[in-house]
């Protein structure tokens, strides 16, 4: 299976645009930096599973206190 030109910006959505969203919103919930957590996902997400394995991680530790 061969990947075109076209469908490349298809493959970096689902692998870096995707992840990075999602992991925004998981660090809104656990009250961590979202600015940090969309862009280290981000980047991880061009090399294919990196972002994805970075937001399993994100899913697995437990939510930072709240500062009042």
């Amino acid at each position: 299976m061969s990947i075109s030109i076209e469908m490349l910006p298809f493959v970096l959505i689902i692998t870096a645009v995707v992840p990075a969203l999602l992991a925004i919103r998981l660090a809104k919930k656990q009250h961590r930096s979202k600015l940090t957590s969309g862009v280290v996902t981000f980047v991880l997400g061009f090399t294919w599973v990196g972002g994805w394995i970075y937001l399993a991680i994100m899913n697995l530790l437990q939510p930072k206190e709240k500062l009042k």
